[in-house]
């Protein structure tokens, strides 16, 4: 279902980890909110603000679609997907795939039923 998104490169504002993030979620069959560009514009206290506005906040990302806050600068999401996390990596600028134990997972959440 998502295994086309890996390797996709990474260009900010298209083809970034928030619109990873929504793609895989649309493939996933739930959903996502429109991409709102104001998010880019956001200090990281208002992106988290606006998150939960869409998910409820759960302690470890456990089902396909969970989203995951990275440890990263500037913030980087990524998604659950087959016991791990489709990233931006940005070692090969472009969506990549780990196990969720083999990165650091700063926050996790759970879309809000719509």
């Amino acid at each position: 279902m998502c295994k086309h998104l890996i390797g996709r490169p990474y260009t900010y504002g298209e083809n970034d980890c928030i619109n990873l993030v929504l793609d895989a979620l649309g493939e996933m069959g739930m959903n996502p909110p429109e991409v709102n560009t104001d998010w880019y514009a956001m200090t990281p206290r208002q992106v988290l603000r606006e998150l939960e506005r869409f998910c409820n906040r759960i302690d470890w990302p456990a089902y396909d679609g969970d989203i995951t806050l990275l440890a990263a600068s500037p913030l980087a999401f990524g998604v659950t997907w087959q016991n791990g996390i489709l990233f931006i990596n940005p070692l090969i600028s472009a969506v990549d795939w780990k196990p969720a134990d083999k990165l650091t997972i700063r926050r996790s959440y759970r879309m809000k039923l719509r």
